[in-house]
C-alpha cells in the first residue's frame, strides 16, 4: 500500500497514518494506523510536527470501514484462540499435555502483525464472565509480547516471555472452581489454596521436560513483589526472574481492566494511577514506564466519560502524568486533568 508525506497545511481529518508521529522530545505521539481527527492534527500542529505520513488519497475516504474490517478480524482471531486456550487448560486439569497446541497459540500472537491498538480495544470490548481465566491468560500473553519488544528483547526472548504468560495461571486448572468463582469474601483457606496456582503450576510444567527454566520460573514467581511482599516465596527484586516482573505487569492490568462477576471494569486510567503510585515498591519501575508509556498513546483520540458528568475526547497524554491526560469536552471546554484532582475518566467509550 503507498504512503505519503504530507506538510502541515495539508493535514485533514480522515487520513490514516502511515507511520507513528513523534514528539520533539523522541515520544510517541500518535501511534500508526490512527485515523486522524480535527482535534489529533491540532495537537500535531502544537508540537510543531512538520510532516506526517500518511496512507495515499484513494484510502482516505474508507479509513473507517478498514478500521472496523480490522477490529473485527482481531475479534475473531481473538474469540478463536479463548477457545483453543480453554481446551489447553482443561487437558492439563486432567494431566495431560497439548504442547503443541500451547506453542502454537503463543506463536501466533507473536508473529501476527495486526495494529496493537485493535489489540488493546479488543481486551476491553470482549468480555465473558465464563470465560475469565483464558480471555485473562491471553491478555496476559499478548501484553507480554508487546511488553518485551517495547524492552527491544530477543526475538527468543520474546517468544518464551509469551509463552510463559499464557501459562502463569495454568496452576488454577487445580484449584477447585466454587472457590475461582465465589462471588462473596474468600476465608483464609480459600485465599492461600488460590495462592497456590503458582506452585501448583509450577509443578505440573516441570513434569514436562519441553519448558526452559526460565518458563517454570516465570510461572513461580510471577506474584512475587520487588518489595517481598508477594508469594509464595516473598522473594525480593534481586532473586524474582525477568520474565516474572513482566508478567507481575501485565497480569494487574488485565485483571483490572476486564469485567468481573463482582466488580464494575475499571479504566486503563486506573491502572496507569495504581502504577504510578505503586510501581516503586511493588513492580519494576522499567517495565511499568515500558507499559504505561506505550500503551497510554494509543488511547490518543478516544471518547471517554468523566466522573463529573462530562463527555470528551482524549488530546494529550504528559508522559510525567500519564494517568491525567486533557480532554476536549463537548461544550469546548479543555480539562487538563493534572490540575483537576477531583475529576477522573469513569468510563472508555
Amino acid at each position: 500500500m503507498e504512503i505519503e508525506l504530507l506538510k502541515i497545511h495539508e493535514y485533514r481529518a480522515g487520513m490514516v497514518l502511515a507511520k507513528d508521529v513523534y514528539s520533539e522530545k523522541g515520544s510517541v505521539l500518535i501511534p500508526t494506523g490512527t485515523v486522524l481527527s480535527d482535534l489529533m492534527i491540532d495537537r500535531i500542529i502544537l508540537e510543531n510536527v512538520p510532516y506526517i505520513w500518511v496512507l495515499n488519497d484513494d484510502n482516505y475516504i474508507i479509513a473507517d470501514e478498514e478500521e472496523s474490517s480490522s477490529m473485527k478480524e482481531v475479534k475473531k482471531e481473538y474469540s478463536k484462540q479463548i477457545e483453543k486456550i480453554k481446551n489447553i487448560f482443561n487437558v492439563f486439569a486432567e494431566g495431560g499435555f497439548l504442547d503443541e497446541d500451547v506453542r502454537e497459540v503463543a506463536s501466533s500472537i507473536v508473529n501476527s502483525d495486526k495494529f496493537s491498538g485493535d489489540l488493546l480495544r479488543c481486551m476491553r470490548q470482549l468480555r465473558n464472565f465464563n470465560d475469565y481465566i483464558y480471555q485473562h491468560s491471553l491478555n496476559v500473553s499478548s501484553l507480554c509480547c508487546l511488553i518485551g519488544n517495547w524492552m527491544n528483547m530477543s526475538i527468543d526472548e520474546v517468544e518464551e516471555l509469551t509463552l510463559a504468560g499464557l501459562l502463569h495461571d495454568i496452576g488454577k486448572s487445580k484449584v477447585n472452581p466454587e472457590i475461582l468463582e465465589k462471588t462473596t469474601e474468600l476465608n483464609c483457606e480459600e485465599v492461600m489454596e488460590i495462592q497456590r496456582h503458582c506452585e501448583y503450576g509450577y509443578q505440573m510444567l516441570k513434569k514436562n521436560t519441553k519448558y526452559s527454566d526460565d518458563i517454570l520460573k516465570a510461572v513461580l514467581m510471577h506474584h512475587e513483589r520487588e518489595d517481598g511482599t508477594g508469594y509464595p516465596s516473598k522473594l525480593k527484586s534481586k532473586d524474582i526472574h525477568p520474565y516474572a516482573k513482566v508478567i507481575a505487569v501485565a497480569d494487574l492490568y488485565s485483571a483490572i481492566t476486564l469485567d468481573r462477576i463482582y466488580k464494575r471494569t475499571d479504566t486503563p486510567f486506573s491502572v496507569f494511577e495504581i502504577f504510578e503510585s505503586a510501581s516503586s515498591q511493588k513492580f519494576d519501575p522499567l517495565v511499568v514506564y515500558t507499559i504505561i508509556s506505550n500503551i497510554a498513546m494509543y488511547y490518543i483520540g478516544d471518547r471517554v466519560r468523566l466522573t463529573n458528568g462530562m463527555f470528551g475526547n482524549i488530546v494529550f497524554i504528559d508522559k510525567e502524568f500519564i494517568s491525567r491526560p486533557l480532554i476536549h469536552c463537548q461544550n469546548g471546554q479543555i480539562i487538563d486533568l493534572r490540575l483537576e484532582k477531583d475529576v477522573k475518566i469513569s468510563q472508555m467509550l
